[in-house]
């Protein structure tokens, strides 16, 4: 395939020697790419291609009957939810977060084939993205289920639990994949993500606050080249994001490239000082089409294998934490169930790894049921699965009904979350959680605020008593 690549100062195409280059440097798992708007593209009705940032905006114009015009330099989504900002009156921040996120991952979007493509790259073990959506990890989970069971999950967010807005302290080992989301991911739960051009500028300032950096990820990136795909913003902020970046990198380590369909003088000169190398493509999709067929042809043998990886170990779970227990095709909706709790202070525990766990596994998993104050059972209609009879959820269910044996019945260790519209006493829901007097229920992907108030107490009176 002739891709041809535009560098500002000499019109060119990339030329062998740099492809073998960049090829040769992502087999060694050298590279980290940082993944922008432009990837985010479908093919229309008409065939041709859309930008799902264009049409979230208008899906969020028109759910106000607003209308915005459509010159701006940045992602129409931000554009139109700039404009939505200014009715203070009308709209709280967090109203604005539920429609966005209401939009964005409560309908149906078909995976972008760049990012398919992407995450079939398993020399890749960690994406870093700028988007608020969650189809990079959808095309993670899908393209390596067979040999890691899924990817985690990290949201970056301003004023975060420290613990979990950076990479985990294992990382270097850590054996499933791992996408970043520098400006978080979208959720009902306001301050949880980007939703505004005025949240860009706070979640880039977050990167630099000393309190806050991500120290891991920085210290991670150190290590790597960092390829920008598609990170198209305006100039002020393109600078902003890619100071943050490498903000707290030697300047003899600064290696970037920055691949993208638009670019502008001033960062064009911004990016030179910084010694990137900058290329503009006619196509971003067609540059990760060939970067995928050369990395097919390139590839070390071990990214061949879909063996299985068992060696994962949990964390052990902070004492009189809150345990969350869920069938892996609710992953997403659990973690944002789990930064529900965290931003109201409430410690929480859920298994992210989604390997087939083994017998070390097993137990780090009982004794973390042990020392939760409360064990929360996810129901969901997935739960509803007779192919997989044996699922990993029915023997913590059970771990936990032995626990709850330990437990004065005024304690309420159980407590059942049902996530969608499942019945209360749904036979393929196992007892005693079938059983259970009360069924919390989750609305508009929001926990009810007099649980999370029960949870609170419950863990205050764990603590004192244990």
């Amino acid at each position: 395939m002739d891709i041809r690549i535009q560098d500002l100062r000499d019109q060119t195409k990339i030329n062998e020697r740099e492809w073998n280059k960049l090829t040769n440097i992502i087999c060694e798992g050298c590279v980290v790419p940082v993944i922008g708007p432009e990837l985010l593209t479908i093919a229309g009705d008409d065939g041709k291609t859309e930008s799902l940032y264009d049409k979230w905006g208008e899906a969020l114009a028109e759910r106000f009957e607003i209308s915005v015009p459509r010159e701006c330099t940045i992602p129409f989504l931000y554009h139109v939810a700039n404009h939505l900002s200014y009715r203070q009156n009308e709209m709280t921040g967090t109203d604005l977060a539920y429609e966005m996120d209401d939009i964005i991952r409560k309908r149906h979007w078909p995976v972008p084939e760049a990012l398919k493509m992407l995450a079939e790259i398993t020399s890749f073990p960690l994406f870093v993205t700028t988007t608020i959506d969650h189809l990079l990890k959808q095309a993670l989970d899908e393209a390596r289920a067979n040999s890691y069971g899924g990817a985690r999950k990290i949201v970056f967010m301003p004023r975060g639990v420290k613990t979990e807005i950076d990479l985990p302290e294992d990382f270097q080992h850590f054996q499933t994949p791992a996408v970043f989301h520098l400006f978080g991911a979208s959720s009902p739960t306001g301050g949880t993500f980007a939703r505004t051009e005025d949240d860009l500028i706070e979640f880039s300032w977050a990167l630099l606050d000393q309190q806050y950096a991500p120290h891991r990820l920085f210290d991670y990136l150190k290590q790597k080249t960092i390829l920008l795909l598609g990170c198209h913003f305006p100039d002020w902020l393109g600078r902003f994001f890619i100071y943050a970046l490498k903000g707290h990198r030697p300047e003899s380590a600064i290696n970037i490239y920055y691949v993208s369909n638009h670019l502008e003088p001033g960062l064009e000169e911004f990016l030179r000082r910084n010694r990137a190398k900058v290329f503009r493509v006619e196509n971003i999709s067609d540059f990760v089409r060939e970067l995928h067929r050369r990395w097919q042809t390139n590839r070390p043998a071990s990214s061949a294998s879909s063996t299985p990886i068992a060696s994962y170990r949990p964390t052990s779970i902070k004492r009189g934490s809150v345990f969350l227990s869920y069938a892996r095709e609710d992953r997403a909706v659990v973690a944002d169930i789990k930064t529900q709790l965290e931003r109201a202070n409430i410690d929480t525990w859920m298994d992210e790894s989604a390997l087939e766990p083994g017998a070390e596994f097993h137990q780090v998993i009982q004794d973390n049921i042990a020392g939760a104050s409360f064990f929360i059972s996810v129901i969901s209609r997935h739960l509803d699965c007779p192919e997989k009879p044996g699922r990993y959820i029915w023997k913590e269910w059970k771990w936990a009904e032995d626990q709850n044996t330990y437990r004065r019945k005024d304690d309420g260790f159980l407590q059942p979350l049902v996530i969608d519209d499942t019945p209360p006493g749904a036979g393929f829901v196992e007892p005693p959680f079938r059983d259970h007097k009360h069924w919390t229920q989750l609305k508009d992907g929001l926990l009810p605020q007099e649980f999370i108030r029960f949870l609170s107490a419950g863990i205050r009176r764990f603590r004192r008593e244990k």
